[in-house]
C-alpha cells in the first residue's frame, strides 16, 4: 500500500514538473519575443513648381516650360511656388536647368517698378524717366504696353532769307528764332507709368471716438486699402527702354526747352510714318498763306 502511495506521489510531482516546465518556457517566449513593428506612415510630400527644360537668363516663362511634382517635405525650399499661375508671364533672373524647383526670387515681376523693370529691357536699352507734363499723360490715358511716338516743337535760329523764315520786316543780319515741329520718336513702348494716388479728403464733421463701444472698435478694425478712383491718380513719369541714342536725343530735346507731346498708337500699328516737319515755310505751302506788308 505505500509502494503504491509512493508511486502515485512520484507521478503526480513529475507532472507538477512538466507542467511547470511548460509554463515557465511559455512565459520566457512571450518575454524574449520580439515587440509588433508599427505600420509605417506615409511620407509627407509638398506640391512644387519644376521646369521641364533648361531656361536661359531674362526668358518669359510659359506654361509648357513648368510643371507640379510632389516631392518630400524635407526637400521644399521655403520660398518654393506651387502654382504655374504663380510663374506665368514672369521672367527668370537667373538660368535654370531642368527639373530646378523654380522659387520666388529666381524670378522678376515686370509690374514691380522699383526692383525687377531692368529684366524686361534689352542688353542694348536703357531705361528712361519722363516727365508726365503732357496732355496725354496728364489725362491717364496711357498705360505700360501702349504704343506711342513723340512729337516735339523747338524754337531754332534761322537768318534772314532761308527758307522758314516769314519775317520780312526783320533787321539785316539779325538771327530770328523759328518753331519747328516734328515727330522725334517712333514706335516707343511704354514700360511704366509711375503715379501718385491723392487722398480724398473727407468732409463733414468728425465722428466722437467714444460715442459707443461698438463704433470705437469698428473704428479700430484696419480696413482694407480701396481702388483709387480716377480722380485720385496724378501720374508723375513715363518710364520707356530707349536705346542710348534715342535716349540722347530726347534727353537734348527736353533740356533744350522743347514742348513735347505723346500721342498713342493703334496696338498693332507697325509702320514708321514718312513726315516733313512742320514750320512757318511748311505752314504757308500747305494752306496758301499769303503774306503782305
Amino acid at each position: 500500500m505505500s509502494r503504491r502511495t509512493g508511486l502515485i506521489v512520484a507521478l503526480i510531482g513529475i507532472a507538477a514538473v512538466v507542467v511547470g516546465a511548460f509554463i515557465f518556457s511559455r512565459i520566457a517566449g512571450r518575454s524574449i519575443a520580439p515587440l509588433p513593428q508599427p505600420t509605417p506612415l506615409p511620407p509627407r510630400t509638398e506640391t512644387v513648381l519644376v521646369t521641364t527644360h533648361d531656361i536661359p537668363l531674362r526668358a518669359l516663362l510659359k506654361a509648357q516650360d513648368m510643371t507640379l511634382v510632389e516631392v518630400p517635405v524635407e526637400l521644399a525650399p521655403p520660398n518654393a511656388l506651387h502654382e504655374i499661375s504663380q510663374a506665368l508671364d514672369r521672367i527668370t533672373k537667373i538660368p535654370l536647368v531642368t527639373g530646378e524647383i523654380v522659387m520666388e526670387h529666381h524670378l522678376a515681376d515686370p509690374t514691380n517698378i522699383k526692383q525687377d523693370l531692368a529684366f524686361i529691357i534689352g542688353d542694348d536699352q536703357v531705361l528712361m524717366a519722363f516727365p508726365a507734363t503732357d496732355l496725354m499723360s496728364q489725362i491717364n490715358m496711357l498705360q505700360p504696353g501702349d504704343i506711342v511716338d513723340i512729337l516735339v516743337s523747338i524754337e531754332q535760329p534761322v537768318l534772314p532769307g532761308q527758307i522758314g523764315s516769314v519775317n520780312l520786316f526783320a533787321e539785316e543780319g539779325k538771327v530770328e528764332q523759328e518753331l519747328f515741329t516734328f515727330n522725334a520718336l517712333q514706335r516707343i513702348e511704354i514700360s511704366a507709368v509711375v503715379v501718385e494716388i491723392i487722398p480724398t479728403r473727407q468732409t463733414g464733421s468728425t465722428t466722437s471716438r467714444t460715442a459707443s463701444t461698438g463704433l470705437a472698435e469698428a473704428e479700430a478694425t484696419p480696413q482694407p486699402t480701396p481702388t483709387p478712383q480716377p480722380s485720385q491718380i496724378e501720374p508723375q513719369a513715363i518710364l520707356m527702354a530707349l536705346s542710348p541714342q534715342d535716349a540722347l536725343v530726347l534727353k537734348h530735346l527736353k533740356d533744350a526747352g522743347g514742348i513735347i507731346d505723346i500721342v498713342l498708337r493703334a496696338p498693332t500699328s507697325d509702320q514708321l510714318f514718312e513726315l516733313s516737319p512742320v514750320m512757318s515755310e511748311y505752314l504757308k505751302d500747305r494752306y496758301e498763306l499769303v503774306i503782305s506788308r
